[in-house]
């Protein structure tokens, strides 16, 4: 029995797109807000909405350092960094290689202040 090239090409294409992975729905990124510094000179990252797991990554892009915590089973996550009044901190998660995009947070003033 012999195939036409016509009907291999249409098979081989069939086979490509039936093999070809579904592209993936981009990862949200937290929701997250930032205390004022304490006296050591630190912050408290706080935030919910992350996904349970996901890694969640808070960079300060002053002093370019930055911390990883792992998201709670409640979707809550708690990071503690340097940081100083006005800081501009950068907040997303990761799942293996998928990043969510970031949200920048602003370190405020302690209140009364």
């Amino acid at each position: 029995m012999r195939t036409s090239p016509a009907l291999l090409g249409v098979l081989l294409l069939a086979s490509a797109c039936t093999s070809a992975s579904a592209p993936t729905l981009p990862i949200p990124p937290p929701s997250a807000l930032s205390s004022a510094p304490d006296a050591d000179g630190f912050v408290t990252v706080t935030g919910d909405g992350a996904i349970e797991g996901a890694m969640v990554l808070a960079y300060n892009q002053r002093l370019e350092t930055g911390v990883i915590g792992t998201v709670s089973d409640l979707g809550t996550f708690e990071l503690r960094l340097e940081a100083d009044v006005g800081d501009s901190i950068l907040v997303w998660q990761r799942i293996g290689t998928d990043a969510s995009r970031f949200v920048e947070i602003l370190v405020p003033r302690p209140p009364g202040r």
